[in-house]
């Protein structure tokens, strides 16, 4: 604003530094608007110089972001006390993730709220580091009501002494992916590599692209109930029989060892050669035959092929043992183990019962892959079972660690869309920590608690004063303090811009006014 007794000079606003600082040349929303964009949607800082529309450049988009991150760090080291209280009790839950060649980056969430507590850079998840860590966690935010982590014996082991008798439970997706591990995967690679030495999918590729694409106009005579064009339609029934033998190799969306896709395609080989059997009784076109032969011959390499066969009777018999345990702690059949998966009262009970029933398949006759796989299964059980059933009085610890990975993968995606493959590593060694912590800013949760009524960016403003740099170059400054002592010296440094006279001047036209 313009003061009335001296027009030529501007006097800033109290309110105003809520909005933009002195000498800024962007508000605080624009800061904190750029640091959202980057490091929660992932955008680039050209992305968002453009996307704004008011002139920011590239490189500025990256400093007002950097400085947001920065800014944001403060804020939650301060108001740690205000997240501890608000959370009253909370579900501790821990996982790392590697940021370079020779460390990680650790992560304590509450479950509960699903806000980030705490990140840390580790050297490994040993019991040292790990034990440091935690009692960091309880200092802050005193004893967890539940725990849910990883098996690595360094995490298991420092709980144990930071956090006694609370109860801790080990991720079902970790132990069951252990022990199909354990069960098949060597036999799996092999069979994925005595396939791959067959050399089938190559060929079968190449003839499906020299076959005769899918003819709409042999279709819709189909749809019809006729078809004249024979040939046609036998070629197009023998190019979706080799299809299907690609299409079933799919995963049920869990990946190995809850999708076996050297099995799958052994088993889509068996399938679409019992298909093509019976269509072969069937064709009466020359060309169609000649394209039959030559498939029949490519998938009864795989199939005539006597260790294959071998492995993946074995690797069957296997995946049914393993499944029979999956079933028992009630694991979808399909979908996404982002998911989380529900608590079931009944789920020890079933496990229990299937642990007892493979105690009596261990005397029939069986071949000796099965008893060793059934006795391991049993034995691996036995070793966990009171950490996968381990929970709180309200039963609110997840199964699995899903969540934490999941927000992991959030993290480093984000890194990769904005930076590349190559980078990702390199910026979240050296910015790892920041950028975890900062994804609480999408949590509306952690937001009320941590800003309540307050404007985020009016908040932002207040620590950004602190690290916002002098405009006044060295030589002005001490030009400044020389004249400043030339006043003192002088008695003429008055404690406001304003002499008595002028002030009486002023009071006299707003009388003479009214």
């Amino acid at each position: 604003m313009y003061c009335k007794l001296h027009p030529s000079k501007l006097y800033r606003s109290e309110a105003l530094s809520s909005l933009i600082g002195p000498y800024y040349k962007y508000a605080n929303d624009v800061m904190l608007e750029s640091a959202m964009k980057r490091f929660i949607e992932g955008r680039s800082c050209s992305e968002i110089s453009g996307a704004m529309g008011i002139g920011i450049s590239e490189s500025h988009v990256r400093k007002l972001s950097n400085m947001a991150l920065k800014i944001f760090g403060m804020i939650h080291e301060e108001n740690t006390e205000k997240i501890s209280s608000a959370m009253e009790n909370y579900i501790l839950q821990i996982d790392g993730t590697v940021d370079s060649e020779y460390s990680m980056i650790v992560a304590i969430i509450d479950t509960k709220s699903e806000s980030v507590l705490y990140v840390k850079k580790c050297y490994a998840e040993s019991y040292e580091e790990m034990k440091n860590l935690l009692y960091e966690i309880r200092k802050r935010f005193g004893m967890a009501e539940g725990i849910i982590s990883d098996m690595r014996a360094g995490i298991l082991l420092a709980l144990d002494e930071v956090f006694p008798g609370v109860p801790k439970r080990i991720c079902l997706t970790h132990f069951l992916k252990d022990l199909g591990a354990d069960l098949m995967k060597n036999l799996h690679i092999n069979l994925g590599k005595a396939i791959n030495r067959v050399m089938i999918k190559s060929p079968l590729k190449r003839l499906l692209r020299n076959i005769l694409q899918y003819d709409q106009k042999t279709l819709c005579e189909i749809e019809s109930g006729f078809c004249s064009n024979r040939e046609s339609m036998e070629l197009m029934a023998i190019r979706r029989i080799v299809e299907k033998i690609f299409e079933s190799t799919g995963s049920s969306g869990y990946g190995f060892p809850f999708s076996l896709r050297h099995l799958n395609f052994y088993n889509s080989c068996r399938e679409s050669m019992k298909k093509l059997t019976d269509l072969e009784t069937k064709l009466t076109c020359v060309k169609a035959k000649e394209v039959a032969s030559i498939v029949r011959m490519q998938i009864d390499r795989i199939l005539d092929n006597k260790q294959i066969v071998e492995m993946a009777e074995q690797l069957s018999s296997m995946n049914r043992i393993f499944q029979s345990f999956r079933k028992a702690f009630k694991i979808p059949d399909h979908g996404s183990l982002s998911d989380d998966l529900p608590d079931d009262s009944t789920i020890h009970e079933s496990c229990n019962i299937l642990v007892g029933q493979m105690k009596i398949y261990l005397k029939q006759d069986i071949t000796n892959y099965e008893r060793k796989a059934i006795k391991h299964i049993i034995k691996r059980f036995k070793e966990r079972e009171s950490l996968l059933f381990a929970n709180n009085a309200e039963h609110t610890i997840p199964r699995t660690n899903n969540s934490i990975e999941r927000f992991f993968r959030k993290v480093r995606k984000n890194v990769r869309k904005r930076c590349g493959n190559k980078a990702t590593g390199t910026v979240l060694s050296q910015s790892g920590e920041s950028l975890a912590l900062f994804q609480n800013m999408s949590n509306p949760l952690y937001i009320k608690t941590v800003f309540g009524q307050e404007d985020v960016a009016a908040t932002y403003a207040l620590y950004r004063k602190k690290l916002k740099k002098t405009c006044m170059n060295k030589s002005k400054m001490i030009k400044l303090v020389d004249i400043g002592i030339e006043k003192i010296l002088s008695d003429s440094l008055p404690g406001t811009p304003y002499t008595e006279e002028q002030m009486n001047a002023f009071y006299s036209s707003i009388r003479i006014g009214q």
